[in-house]
């Protein structure tokens, strides 16, 4: 395992940030970490990449103890609040991470970064005034400079548009297919279904679920039917066959299934027992059901977990 935690937690004074988390993240793949604002994400990343001290509990990042030295030098690090010398120029801020962590060829990794995360030809721009979105695209190539194995990323296209949302999910399967491993933690929902292997959700500092993606999203499967001439006799049928068979206000129907191999047998049913068939859609769970699902309506509960803000001692 590439990051693997034993009962992680982290206290500040009598509020638990992190409650005994527990994570497996393999080699190579992209790891979603999901949870409200406050949840503790960002003091268990914190903890992970060495920020952070533990309060108890143990873990090992790229096979070496947490905070080892060794390990953050393959690892790359996009913090969800940075702030960086607004007077630097894009180029001075990269050459200026470049020297804190050594880098041997340098310029060859600037050039390279820049090009990734399509600042070419802006980084002689001073970083103040760029704009929110090249902000984070700048951030991003300094995580990026180390050419890391484990790279994390806390709400990376949160100041991005559209394209630029694109581009970054673009660059996190670019990165996994090279054989980095990315942990993020994103709010965006559907960029995190777009590109994540496997999804751990934390609710009040503690997991409360762990699942490869395609597995969360196939418990459910929504199927929409438009079809006439469903007799009292072939309805009474679908509906011992499937309890949750049942007529929509616009006159369709809809059935809940569990595996889209049940399609061609609803679909012979329909047919052989008169009725007439014009379109069948199957829908798949969503991220966005499954996380409220999860995690629960933010509305009808209390905040009774420390929210991460900065200046928390360590």
């Amino acid at each position: 395992m590439i990051i693997e935690t034993v009962d992680l937690t982290k206290k500040y004074g009598n509020k638990i940030a992190c409650d005994r988390i527990n994570l497996a993240v393999e080699e190579g793949q992209v790891y979603g970490f999901l949870g409200r604002n406050g949840a503790g994400k960002s003091t268990c990343i914190k903890m992970l990449t060495g920020l952070v001290f533990p309060t108890s509990g143990s873990g090992t990042i790229l096979g070496k103890p947490l905070g080892d030295v060794s390990a953050r030098e393959r690892m790359g690090y996009l913090p969800e609040l940075f702030r960086y010398q607004e007077w630097m120029t894009g180029l001075d801020l990269l050459n200026f991470h470049a020297q804190l962590i050594k880098l041997k060829n340098k310029n060859d990794q600037i050039k390279r970064v820049l090009k990734l995360v399509g600042l070419e030809g802006q980084e002689k721009f001073k970083v103040g005034s760029y704009s929110k979105g090249m902000q984070q695209r700048i951030g991003l190539a300094c995580s990026l400079l180390p050419n890391p194995q484990l790279l994390f990323l806390d709400e990376p296209t949160s100041a991005l548009d559209p394209i630029g949302r694109k581009d970054v999910r673009d660059i996190i399967v670019d990165l996994r297919n090279e054989g980095t491993t990315v942990f993020l933690n994103s709010h965006l929902l559907s960029e995190v279904e777009a590109v994540c292997d496997n999804v751990t959700f934390i609710h009040k500092g503690t997991v409360v679920k762990s699942a490869p993606m395609k597995d969360l999203l196939m418990d459910k499967i929504t199927l929409t039917i438009f079809a006439k001439e469903i007799s009292n006799e072939l309805f009474a049928k679908l509906k011992n066959q499937y309890p949750s068979f049942q007529e929509l206000s616009d006159g369709s129907w809809a059935v809940t299934i569990k595996s889209y191999d049940e399609i061609p047998m609803i679909s012979q049913n329909l047919i052989s027992g008169g009725a007439a068939l014009y379109e069948l859609t199957p829908h798949r769970e969503t991220l966005e059901s499954v996380f409220l699902n999860i995690v629960g309506d933010a509305k009808n509960e209390e905040s009774g977990y420390v929210h991460q803000r900065e200046g928390f001692p360590s």
